[in-house]
This record gives structure tokens, C-alpha cells and sequence, in this order.
């Protein structure tokens, strides 16, 4: 015991001692452990003084320790100095030169071995194979190693596969495997990693499944390969359970798994995995930004890593500048350009290509060019992103004309540019140029492309050519959910909502596959037309095939009722759906404020907390909604503020808009206007409408006329805006101000359109316009509406409630019964004049005293009718009221 001790505690010489001794190779090994290039050098030069030959067992060590440092130059030095060199000392410097990725300096080193007779082996072509930069390269080196037999090999085809795979010859990289004599867990890892890279998931996920199968060792790269596959959150949590189980999660695994959650939309879970992570590191903080909820929370992590010097690289500017885009960051993101530029980070088309994104979202379209202009190499997501960008801030133009710039430069455009350009057509609603963009599809082949022929679908569909659309679906061999889908939203855009119904019905009995999108699209037109009947058919049909457990569907069904006036049905919707689906609790809020509930959508907005929800923008807009229609302005102010301080949520343009609303409806005007003008955002036309109502309403002549002015400069050729100021005129008697007002008018060739409502039996729709005579029951409608509206002036409860009835004929009672226990269903089309819905205030207040009038209650009786919720509609040239409530008689 006593001598292993002491053997232990005897210490190595020193290199000075060795040189003494005239030891001078250990010493040349003792001087790298040092890592003092220098003194190896002074070392070297005693060695080689001291007549020392360099043989390839010093050499080879002394070529691995410089070529891990970089340092070439030494490493070829002492390989040119070695006597006799064999294929080990070539293989060492091969080796640290693949590393570095120098190609070049691979290809003569290897030839040079070559024709000193030195006979490669599986390392030496291992070297060349991981050097490769291209696929001719790789193509290359695949031939030589089948020339030296030694295609065959697992250590060999791994990189074979990935090289084939990064190139996107995937069918090579397919041959490689299938010719590999004894595949490993690598190879099938490398494939694996292949299929990801293509695009080809379900592939990918064979692959892993038969590796599995098979016996072979699962360990962290195999796990991490197969996560990128995944868009199925259960699959993905499988994958996850498996990981901590057998202990493989580590940093890479547990960056996939996180991106694999922000990739199914399951965020909280990601930050979960993040949270865990003991010692993470850039790729972690990368895809935590990733993770972020919004862009604030996004950015005060960026700055956490900044400020703390953690080191970063292109893929965190990358995640940080795309979750900051479309809200309205654009002062940050440039703050952060210039951190790029002096990182050297805009070199990589990445960060540009997530700048050209950030500011076409953020409307910044010159800003956008010029970063596309300035960048060094461009790739298709450069010239898709600004293609992109022009399409979605209306520049038509641009964007076809950059398209045309795309194929001058030789540059191929893939299936996201077209799908880019045919958005551009759709907004232009140009079927002309929609055709010729169909007829490239069908030149580059893309017509086999599910998602180009949903997009030609929808394009036409907006384009109004509803039949051209129908033509290509009734064209494709094998219909899927996908095609579906398509016709279903040009039908929807073209304003066939009936046609809609009526194309599902269809599909639905001819057996093609439908999914949550489909019932989702379907649902949202019977909210649309308020078909309860059909609405709940379609609710039956999700829960019966499953469908109905998708958040998209959940909240889909919840709105449906809610504008069907079913409010009941949606409260028992909603407590069937997931607790984490925000899009559910949004639809629960925005329904509730459409029926001026507010209390209740309060309550439900501050449950949110405890069910662990942080509100967006849309619940926001729902609970400022619901104050508007209460006519709080204090709560919607509380409620503004909170916004940003609370939750991050920047306000938008709609947001302020209801809070304009608000004010006009009760008469504070001038704070209105303030409200416009403190704004970050410049009004558009739709706020300056809903300024311009409220002046209508309150006879503010002087700001009724800079609102018109101001909206007529945003759209000149809006109606609406001609028939309040004439209103406005009218009601102050500037009647020579309303002549002229006309007169435009018939010059521009201007016309309202009217207001409609329509009403459902047994499935049978019959339309109703204002001023309409043509029906048969015509005579029966008014005498109801006379008799209601006499009671309604004569109770004691709507005293406060003034009607505008300019014109009593022109005054409609929708309620059309014909027989008795058939389901009724109303709705209406408000008048484009009231396209602000100014005027509705208090609308739950006028239902719950209209429920109460005798005359709605004797024509419930008398039908022996069991109405859970009916929505009564006055339309005049005026005013439209919209009444809901829930009247219930007994039989």
C-alpha cells in the first residue's frame, strides 16, 4: 500500500528537467498540455538541433493538438518534417481539417497520400466525407469509397446520408441506407435526421418506429432526431415521458422538446421544460425566447441575455425579431438590427430574411425593401418574405413585380411564393391575373400540390369566380379535408353562406374526409346566418366523431350560440371545453358583451387568473365591448390601462375603437376626439365611421363635419359617410348642405344598401328589406309592429328610451309564425350606414322591458310556442334597434 502511495505522489518531471536529461520528445509532448505555442516552438527547434528524428508516432500527436487549436499552419509543418509518414499522421491532420470544414485543403491532402502509395482507410475516408460542402462534392467522395470498397460500411453511410440529406437529394441518402450491409443505430439516426430536413414527417417517424422495433440502442441523438418530426403534442410528450425515464435528457434533447412544444402550440409546457434545465445554454435561451407569450416577453428576455453577457448567435436575433413582429415593435427591431450589424450578424440571410418578416408585419414595407436590397446572398424565404410583405400591406404591384424580378434572377419560386402571390391577386380581386398565375402553377408542375390547389380554391373565391372553383374541386381525383376546406371558405368569401350549407351536406354523404377546420368553417356560417337548428346539428356531429375535443371547434361552437342568441347553450358549451383553450374563454366574453351581459363576462374575464390564462387582445376587446354596450367609462378605461401593465398587451386599433364607441354613445364627443388624437396609431376610416354616428347621433355638426372629411380622405368612395353627414345636415336644417350632398352622390354613383333581416321555418328562409310591401303577410307584420310599438311608447319602464321612427311605414315587425311547435330562427343584415353599430346601447335593457309587453307575449300564447331566445328587429331610416332577450311563455 505504502509504495502505490508513493508511486502515486511522485510527481512528473519538469520540462526542463527532461531537456536536461536530453529526454527532448517527452518534453516537446509536455509542452502541449501547456497550450504555449512558443515554447513548443523553442522545444522543436532544440529537437530537431539535437539530431531527434520526428517519427509519425510524435507526429501524429502533435498534428491532433494543433489541428484541434486551429493552427494549420504548425500542423502541416510538422507533417512535411516527419520522416516516413504513414496513413495515421495523414488521418490526424485530415481529420482536424474536416473539422473546420476546409474542403480544399482536404482534397490535395488526400491525393497527396494518393500518390505517395499510402492506402486510404474507413477514417481517412471518413475525414473527406465530413469535408463535403455540396452534393457534386459529396457525389464525389461516394464514388471513391465505392472504388475502395467501402460504400457498405455503417461508419461510412451515416455521413453519406446526412451530407445526401443537407443537399435535399434525399433519394440518394434512401439508396445509402438500403445498400448499408450492417445499419447501426447512427445510420438509422442519420436517416432519421434526413427525413426531418425534407420535410418528410411521416417518413421520419417510420424510420424511428423501426429502429425501435428492431432492438437498437434509443439514446439522446436518436430522441432529439425523431422530436423534430413531431406535430402531435401526445407523441411528443411519449417522446418526452421516454427521456426522463431513462435519464437521455440533456441540453439538445431538451431544446427539441421545447421547440416541439412551442411547435404545437403548447408554450406553458415549453417554459415548463426550460425551468428544468439546470445549466442552459444558448440553444436553450434561444428557444425560450421562442416561447415567449407575446413580443414584450420576448424582448425582456433578450434583454436579460444581454445584459447578463450571455453569449448569443443568429438564431436568437432570428426567434427574437419573429416574435416581435406584427406588433407594432418596429422601434426595438431596430434596435436590434443594429446589434446584428455590429455583431456581423446581418451576413447570415436568417436574421435577414427575420428582418424583411418584421417589418413587412409591422407595415415598415421600405424598410423591408432596403434590407432586402443590402443583403450579400439572398435564398427563396428572402424574395417569399418580401413577396409577403408587399401582398399583405396591399402593394399588388410590388409584389407581382417582384415575383417577375424572382424569375429574372434564376431564382425558383417554391410552393410558399405562389401561395404569396396568389394572396396578392386575391386582395386586387383580379380573376384575370389570378388565371395567369394559375396557368405557371400548372407549368412548374405545383398542381399536385394540395396546398397550391386549396390556395387557387380560395383565390378564386375571392375573386368572386365561385364557379372556377368548383370546376378545379370537381377536377381533383382524390378529395381530402384539405380541398374541402378550400371550397367551403370561397364559398364563405363570395357570400354564399347557403351554398356553404348546402356544399357540406354534400360532402358530408359523399363519405370525403372532413376535419376540426371543416366543422369549425361550418359552424362560424351558422353563426353567420343564426341557424340554431343547423348549428346544434353540426355540434351533434362533432361530439359524435370526435372532432369536438379541438379548441378550434370548442370555441367555434360557443360563438355559434352566442350569435345565434342562445346564450344558454353556450355557457353549457363552455364548461364542457378544455380550461386551457383561451380561444374558448375569448368566445365565452365576446358573447356575453354581444349580449350586454357585462357582469358576467367581467366575472369570467377575472376567472381567467385562476385557471392559469393570461388574456390577449381579443379578450380584451371583449370586455371593453361589453362596457361599451353597458356604457361604463370608467370600467373600459380600467380596463385599457391594464392592458399593457398587467398582462403586456399592446392596444390596437380595435381596442381604441371601442373605446371611441363608448364615448360617443354617451355623448362625450370631445373626449372621443381626444382619444383619437392621443392615440399611437392613426385612426383609420372604421374609427372616424364610428366618430363620425356619434356626431350623427348628438348633432355635433362642427366634428361630424371633420370625421366625414377625414373618412371620405381613407375612402373616398364610402356611402356611409354621405348619408350620416346628410343625416347630420338634415337634423341641424343645413338643407342646402344635403342637396349638395346628393348631388354627389348621384354624380359619384353612390347607393345605400339597404338593410335585411331574414327568418327561418321548418327551413325555409324568407327575406325581409326595409320599406318592403311584397310580402303576403305584409299587412299582419305592420299591425304587429304598430301594436308593439304603441305599448313600447306607453310603458312606465321606457321612459328613458327615445326611438327614432322618422318614417313609421318604412318600420318592419319581423316576427313571421305560421304554425305552432316549428323552430324559429331570426337574423339580420345591418345597413352599411350602421357598419359602427352606434345606436345599440342598451340593448339588453330594451329586451328585457319588450319581453314584458303584452302584445309579444299574446302572440307567444296564442301559438302555444316554446321560444327560448327570439331577436326582434326595427329597422328605419334612422335608427336600428337590435332587441335580444330571452322570452319564455309556457304552452
Amino acid at each position: 500500500m505504502k509504495r502505490l502511495v508513493n508511486s502515486l505522489s511522485v510527481q512528473k518531471p519538469s520540462i526542463k528537467t527532461l531537456i536536461t536529461q536530453n529526454h527532448h520528445p517527452q518534453a516537446l509532448k509536455s509542452s502541449l498540455s501547456l497550450f504555449s505555442p512558443l515554447l513548443t516552438d523553442q522545444i522543436y527547434s532544440l529537437f530537431i538541433k539535437k539530431g531527434h528524428p520526428l517519427d509519425s508516432l510524435l507526429s501524429t500527436t502533435l498534428i491532433s493538438h494543433f489541428t484541434k487549436l486551429g493552427d494549420f499552419s504548425r500542423a502541416f509543418s510538422f507533417l512535411f518534417d516527419t520522416r516516413n509518414p504513414d496513413i495515421i499522421s495523414y488521418n490526424a491532420l485530415l481529420s482536424g481539417l474536416a473539422r473546420f470544414r476546409q474542403s480544399g485543403d482536404v482534397s490535395v491532402l488526400f491525393y497527396e497520400l494518393r500518390y505517395l502509395g499510402l492506402e486510404p482507410d474507413a477514417f481517412t475516408l471518413s475525414s473527406l466525407v465530413r469535408a463535403c460542402e455540396s452534393l457534386e462534392e459529396n457525389e464525389i467522395v461516394h464514388g471513391v469509397c465505392f472504388r475502395l470498397g467501402f460504400n457498405c460500411g455503417a461508419f461510412l453511410v451515416s455521413g453519406l446520408v446526412e451530407n445526401y440529406s443537407k443537399s435535399g437529394d434525399i433519394v440518394s441518402a434512401e439508396k445509402c441506407f438500403r445498400e448499408c450491409l450492417g445499419a447501426d443505430n447512427v445510420v438509422y439516426t442519420a436517416l432519421v435526421c434526413g427525413y426531418v430536413w425534407n420535410g418528410e414527417f411521416e417518413k421520419s417517424r417510420d424510420v424511428f418506429m423501426k429502429m425501435s422495433g428492431f432492438g437498437f440502442e434509443l439514446n439522446e441523438f436518436s430522441l432529439t432526431a425523431v422530436v423534430g418530426a413531431l406535430f402531435d403534442v401526445q407523441e411528443g410528450e411519449q417522446i418526452h415521458v421516454f427521456g426522463v425515464k431513462t435519464g437521455l435528457l440533456c441540453n439538445h434533447l431538451n431544446n427539441a422538446i421545447m421547440n416541439m412544444y412551442v411547435r404545437c402550440a403548447k408554450k406553458l409546457d415549453a417554459v415548463k421544460v426550460f425551468d428544468e434545465i439546470t445549466d442552459p445554454d444558448v440553444v436553450s435561451w434561444t428557444e425560450r425566447i421562442g416561447a415567449a407569450s407575446d413580443g414584450v416577453e420576448a424582448l425582456e428576455l433578450f434583454k436579460f441575455l444581454r445584459f447578463n453577457g450571455f453569449d448569443m448567435n443568429e438564431y436568437t436575433m432570428t426567434n427574437v425579431l419573429s416574435a416581435i413582429s406584427g406588433q407594432r415593435l418596429w422601434k426595438p427591431g431596430k434596435q436590434i438590427q443594429a446589434l446584428c450589424y455590429k455583431a456581423g450578424f446581418l451576413k447570415m440571410v436568417s436574421v435577414g430574411n427575420a428582418l424583411i418578416y418584421m417589418y413587412g408585419k409591422s407595415g415598415l414595407i421600405d424598410d423591408a425593401r432596403r434590407v432586402f436590397d443590402d443583403m450579400i446572398c439572398r435564398d427563396s424565404v428572402s424574395w417569399n418574405s418580401l413577396i409577403a410583405g408587399y401582398s399583405e400591406n396591399g402593394f399588388v404591384g410590388q409584389a407581382i413585380g417582384l415575383f417577375n424580378s424572382m424569375r429574372d434572377f434564376s431564382v425558383q419560386p417554391n410552393n410558399y411564393t405562389l401561395a404569396s402571390i396568389l394572396e396578392a391577386v386575391s386582395n386586387s380581386k383580379s380573376p384575370k391575373q389570378a388565371m395567369q398565375i394559375h396557368s405557371h402553377i400548372i407549368k412548374v408542375g405545383f398542381l399536385l400540390d394540395d396546398s397550391m390547389v386549396s390556395c387557387l380554391i380560395t383565390t378564386y373565391g375571392k375573386c368572386s369566380w365561385i364557379s372556377e372553383s368548383k370546376r378545379i374541386y370537381s377536377e381533383i381525383d382524390t378529395k381530402n379535408a384539405i380541398h374541402v376546406n378550400a371550397v367551403a371558405s370561397a364559398l364563405v368569401l363570395s357570400g354564399c353562406l347557403a351554398d356553404a350549407l348546402e356544399f357540406f351536406r354534400n360532402v358530408w354523404g359523399s363519405f370525403v374526409e372532413v376535419d376540426s377546420s371543416t366543422l369549425s368553417i361550418i359552424l362560424k356560417i351558422c353563426g353567420a346566418i343564426t341557424d340554431l337548428e343547423h348549428g346544434r346539428s353540426i355540434h351533434s356531429l362533432a361530439v359524435k366523431t370526435r372532432i369536438y375535443q379541438h379548441s378550434f371547434v370548442e370555441s367555434a361552437v360557443i360563438d355559434m350560440y352566442c350569435k345565434c342568441g342562445s346564450i344558454e347553450d353556450a355557457e353549457k358549451a363552455f364548461w364542457f371545453t378544455s380550461t386551457d383553450n383561451l380561444a374558448a374563454w375569448n368566445a365565452m366574453i365576446m358573447g356575453y358583451a354581444q349580449q350586454g351581459c357585462y357582469h358576467e363576462a367581467s366575472n369570467l374575464f377575472n376567472k381567467m387568473s385562476r385557471f392559469g390564462l393570461k388574456p390577449d387582445e381579443i379578450t380584451y376587446l371583449g370586455v371593453l365591448t361589453s362596457c361599451c354596450h353597458a356604457g361604463l367609462v370608467r370600467e373600459a378605461y380600467t380596463y385599457l390601462d391594464r392592458m399593457f401593465e398587467l398582462h403586456g398587451v399592446i392596444p390596437q386599433l380595435e381596442h381604441y375603437a371601442c373605446m371611441v364607441d363608448l364615448l360617443g354613445r354617451v355623448g362625450l364627443l370631445e373626449d372621443a376626439k381626444k382619444t383619437m388624437d392621443q392615440m399611437p396609431i392613426p385612426p383609420d376610416a372604421h374609427i372616424w365611421q364610428i366618430l363620425l354616428s356619434a356626431c350623427n347621433i348628438c348633432g355635433n355638426v362642427d366634428l361630424g363635419r371633420v370625421a366625414a372629411s377625414k373618412l371620405l380622405e381613407l375612402e373616398p368612395n364610402n356611402e356611409s359617410a354621405y348619408i350620416l353627414l346628410s343625416n347630420l345636415y338634415a337634423s341641424a336644417g343645413m338643407w342646402n348642405a344635403v342637396g349638395k350632398l346628393r348631388k354627389e352622390m348621384k354624380e359619384k354613383l353612390l347607393h345605400k344598401e339597404p338593410g335585411s333581416s331574414w327568418i327561418q321555418v321548418s327551413g325555409s328562409t324568407q327575406y325581409f328589406f326595409a320599406g318592403d310591401t311584397l310580402h303576403p303577410q305584409s299587412k299582419e307584420i305592420y299591425k304587429e309592429l304598430m301594436t308593439l310599438y304603441e305599448q313600447m311608447l306607453a310603458s312606465p319602464e321606457l321612459d328613458k328610451l327615445v326611438l327614432f321612427l322618422d318614417d313609421l311605414s318604412a318600420c318592419k315587425f319581423k316576427i313571421l309564425i305560421e304554425d305552432p311547435g316549428i323552430p324559429l330562427s331570426i337574423g339580420a343584415h345591418l345597413e352599411r350606414v350602421k357598419k359602427s353599430e352606434t345606436g345599440m346601447c342598451n340593448q339588453s335593457r330594451v329586451g328585457r322591458h319588450a319581453s314584458k309587453l303584452p302584445s309579444v307575449q299574446d302572440s307567444l300564447r296564442t301559438n302555444s310556442r316554446q321560444i327560448k331566445s327570439i331577436r326582434l328587429l326595427m329597422v328605419s331610416g334612422s335608427m336600428l334597434w337590435r332587441v335580444v332577450d330571452d322570452l319564455r311563455c309556457q304552452s
